[in-house]
């Protein structure tokens, strides 16, 4: 259902965010350090899945903004995420909840609840073991007035403390309404360095290419930005800014989006 709340203008967004985070934070550095199978990249998926019968929660929460357009917006994609490993080389997810909140001068702030997503993983390739990990991707998400259909094809590399990862593929949405559905291609890749058994950072790039029409290409957005992730036995938090590195005025100049797992 498609759920639409028009409210009050209320302290900026951004601190509110700082809040949660902060708060999240907090509960990680409580946990004994360990580690974990989460996410260890925002922008990129990793061809590694998880052991058969092993269960995680994930919040994924990316704030993006164009001040150079709107000084007051701010836009938040907030997705709830269940991970279940169904063997050692194939693993399920449901996104069981989907939110935009927005801010902006024009139109206040509103939050809808967007739909839910199925999500399938399966490993093809150990990234320690063979030259190079790799995996295939799948993702079909709705809701009341669209249905979008995502497939990527993942590579990853793992030598000593260094981890690298690619990923390239593309989404094609159907919208009530409209003939012709809308289409964008991506690609993204990642590089990091495991500092201690629980920390690691590094740095992440990601390429948009948009397809209004899903014949013709249309924009495209190039990002690139750090990462840093904890992990811990049972709970890890993953953060990475990126920076617009084009000049698209209708398309955000930065985004911040952090990640934080319970495993089970």
């Amino acid at each position: 259902m498609n759920v639409k709340l028009n409210l009050m203008k209320t302290p900026q967004v951004t601190h509110e965010f700082l809040k949660l985070a902060s708060c999240f934070w907090v509960i990680s550095l409580i946990a004994t350090s360990a580690s974990a199978s989460s996410r260890r990249f925002c922008y990129s998926t990793e061809t590694t899945t998880m052991p058969t019968g092993a269960m995680e929660l994930e919040t994924f929460v990316t704030w993006k903004t164009n001040r150079a357009t709107d000084p007051a917006d701010e836009h938040f994609d907030i997705r709830h995420e269940f991970e279940y490993g169904l063997t050692d080389r194939l693993q399920l997810a449901f996104y069981f909840a989907d939110w935009q909140i927005e801010d902006s001068l024009a139109g206040g702030r509103s939050t809808e609840f967007k739909g839910v997503a199925a999500e399938v993983i399966y490993n093809l390739s150990d990234p320690n073991t063979a030259p190079f990990g790799s995996a295939v991707y799948g993702e079909m998400k709705g809701g009341e007035d669209f249905i979008e259909l995502e497939g990527k094809f993942l590579l990853q590399k793992n030598r000593g403390a260094w981890s690298l990862v690619y990923n390239v593929g593309g989404e094609v949405e159907w919208e009530d309404g409209r003939q012709d559905p809308q289409a964008e291609l991506m690609q993204s890749a990642g590089a990091l360095y495991q500092l201690l058994p629980s920390w690691s950072v590094g740095v992440e790039i990601l390429h948009e290419i948009a397809m209004p029409d899903a014949k013709s290409v249309g924009d495209s957005g190039v990002y690139l930005g750090p990462n840093v992730a904890w992990r811990s036995r049972e709970i890890a938090v993953t953060v990475a800014g990126l920076w617009q590195a084009t000049s698209l005025t209708d398309a955000p100049d930065f985004q911040l989006r952090t990640i934080f797992s319970i495993d089970f």
